[in-house]
C-alpha cells in the first residue's frame, strides 16, 4: 500500500512539475522496469496540480530506496547463510561418500576372503567324505576277509581235532590188542572217517589205515607189526597236533594284525564321521553365515553410498539454482536501486525539490 501511495505521489508530483519531455536515454531505461513503466504511465497524465507537499514524495522515494537496500542486505545475508549451509552439507555428504566407499571396499575384500575360505573348507570336506568312504570300504573288506578266514580256520581246526580224536582211539585199540584185552569192535571206519578231511595228509594215512586194518583182524598175531603201526599212529598224531598248533598260532598272529587294522579303520571312521566331518560342516555353516552377513552389509553400504551421492548431487544442483536466483534477484534490485538517483535528478530538474 505504501508503495502504491508512493507511486501515486510521484506521478502527481511529476504531472504538476515536469513540463518538458524526458530525455530518450532516461525514457528507455525507465521502460525496462515495472517501477519505471508505472512512473512514465502516471507521468503522462500531466496533472497541473501544484498544491502538493513534495516532502511526502521524497519521503516515499526514500522509503522505497531504503526498502530495496534492505532487500539487498537481506538477500546477501540469506545467500551467505545458505552458502555456509551448502558447504556444510557438501562436506557432510562428501564425508559419507568416502566412508561408504571405504566400507564397500573393505566388505568386498571380506566377502572374497570368506568365500575363498569357504571354498577351501568345501574341498576339505569333500576330501574327508571321500576318505570316509575309502576307509569304510577297507573296513568292510577287512571284516569280510576276517569272517571268511575265521570260517576256514575253524574248519581246519575241527579237522585237526577230529583227526587227533580218531588217532587217540586207534592208539587205545592197539594198546588193548597188545595187552591181550578183548576188543569187541574191530571196525576201522572211525579212523578213516576221522582222517579223511586231512587231504594234505592222505599220503601219510593211506598206508597207515591199511596196516591198521590188518592188525585189527581177529587172526592177526604180529606184535612187532602192531608196535610199528602204533609208532606210526603216534607220529602222525604228533604231526597233526603240531600242525594244529601251528595253524592256531599263525591264525592268531594274522587275526591280531587284522583286528588291529580293523580297530584303526573303525577309529578313523569314528573320528571322521563324528568329529572331523561335523566340525568342517559347522565351519562351513559359520562361514556361510559370515558371508551372508557381509553381503547384507555390503548391499546396505552400496545403498547408502548411492543415497549419499544423490544427496550430494541434489545439494550441488540446489546451490547452482540458488546462486542463479540470487544473482538474478541482485541484478533486479541493483537495477531498481540505480533508478532512484536518476529519478531524483529528473524531479529536481523539473523543479520538484525537497523542502
Amino acid at each position: 500500500m505504501r508503495k502504491l501511495v508512493s507511486i501515486l505521489l510521484i506521478s502527481l508530483t511529476l504531472a504538476s512539475q515536469i513540463q518538458g519531455p524526458l530525455s530518450n536515454p532516461i525514457m528507455n531505461e525507465l521502460e525496462q522496469t515495472h517501477l519505471g513503466k508505472a512512473f512514465l504511465k502516471l507521468l503522462s497524465l500531466k496533472s497541473k496540480a501544484q498544491q502538493f507537499d513534495f516532502s511526502k514524495l521524497y519521503a516515499a522515494l526514500d522509503d522505497l530506496q531504503n526498502s530495496i537496500k534492505q532487500r539487498l542486505a537481506d538477500e546477501q545475508q540469506a545467500y551467505q547463510q545458505d552458502e555456509v549451509q551448502y558447504f556444510t552439507d557438501k562436506e557432510f555428504f562428501s564425508g559419507q561418500i568416502t566412508q561408504f566407499q571405504n566400507e564397500i571396499a573393505s566388505l568386498e575384500i571380506d566377502v572374497t576372503d570368506f568365500t575363498e575360505s569357504r571354498d577351501l573348507l568345501q574341498i576339505a570336506l569333500n576330501g574327508k567324505i571321500d576318505e570316509l568312504k575309502e576307509v569304510q570300504s577297507l573296513a568292510d573288506g577287512l571284516s569280510a576277509r576276517i569272517k571268511k578266514e575265521e570260517g576256514i580256520f575253524k574248519d581246519q581246526q575241527n579237522q585237526y581235532t577230529n583227526a587227533v580224536q580218531a588217532l587217540d582211539q586207534a592208539l587205545q585199540l592197539i594198546g588193548q590188542l597188545r595187552d591181550g584185552s578183548f576188543v569187541q569192535n574191530r571196525s576201522v571206519s572211525f579212523l578213516e572217517e576221522g582222517l579223511k578231511q586231512l587231504q594234505h595228509q592222505r599220503i601219510m594215512y593211506g598206508p597207515l589205515i591199511t596196516a591198521f586194518t590188518q592188525i585189527m583182524a581177529p587172526s592177526f598175531n604180529d606184535s612187532e607189526a602192531s608196535a610199528k603201526v602204533q609208532r606210526l599212529i603216534q607220529n602222525l598224531r604228533d604231526t597233526v597236533v603240531k600242525n594244529k598248533t601251528d595253524l592256531e598260532n599263525a591264525y592268531q598272529q594274522v587275526r591280531a594284525i587284522d583286528d588291529h587294522n580293523l580297530s584303526q579303520y573303525n577309529q578313523r571312521i569314528t573320528n571322521l564321521s563324528t568329529i572331523i566331518i561335523p566340525t568342517i560342516q559347522a565351519e562351513i555353516q559359520t562361514r556361510d553365515a559370515q558371508i551372508q552377513t557381509k553381503q547384507n552389509l555390503l548391499r546396505d553400504a552400496q545403498t547408502n553410498f548411492k543415497t549419499a551421492s544423490d544427496n550430494l548431487d541434489n545439494t550441488n544442483n540446489r546451490w547452482v539454482e540458488r546462486t542463479n536466483e540470487h544473482n538474478k534477484l541482485m541484478d533486479q534490485l541493483l537495477t531498481q536501486q540505480s533508478l532512484f538517483p536518476k529519478i531524483v535528478n529528473q524531479l529536481e530538474g523539473a523543479g520538484v525539490r525537497r523542502r
